[in-house]
């Protein structure tokens, strides 16, 4: 079959993650976050110890990055919260008094 890939938009991404919270639950995201989380936990580790190996990283960090914007739908943009602390990291990496 010649199926074409549908382009993931916006759109598309935020309707794929809003019916994964309606179809399993707020509870059940969240637990699965925390899951991706540690598996992301585990790929670094593993990284770390291989010097190099990142397949198994790339596709977790791509499920921690997935559960985090539906944790974003469940619980709000933290959007204030991340300039802020931008900000306080550019105060520590531009400073002159290394």
């Amino acid at each position: 079959m010649n199926e074409q890939k549908k382009e993931m938009t916006q759109e598309r991404e935020i309707a794929i993650l809003e019916g994964a919270i309606k179809k399993f639950g707020y509870r059940e995201q969240v637990i699965v976050a925390i899951e991706e989380m540690a598996e992301l936990q585990k790929e670094l580790t593993k990284w770390l110890r291989s010097k190099g190996k990142t397949a198994g990283l790339l596709e977790e960090m791509a499920d921690v990055s997935i559960m985090l914007n539906q944790l974003q739908l469940i619980f709000g943009d933290p959007v204030e919260q991340e300039i802020a602390k931008l900000e306080r990291l550019e105060g520590l990496v531009m400073s002159d008094g290394d």
